[in-house]
């Protein structure tokens, strides 16, 4: 599986711009507002993991062409 270029930036942007962004957000609202901010946190960055395996595979495919 090879992704487009403008599909392989957009998926790493929001890998390594915005899910960091969006977690840190997230856990201080958490701590300012006083609620649990565990489960929600943990399911973005399961997702994020996720989206970086298809740009790990993207990315080998293409180096391997």
């Amino acid at each position: 599986m090879i992704l487009p270029d403008k599909v392989y930036n957009i998926l790493k942007w929001l890998l390594l711009t915005f899910t960091p962004a969006l977690i840190v957000l997230i856990s201080t609202l958490g701590v300012i507002y006083n609620f649990d901010t565990e489960v929600i946190t943990l399911t973005i960055g399961a997702i994020a993991t996720f989206i970086g395996a298809l740009i790990g595979i993207s990315n080998y495919n293409y180096n391997k062409k």
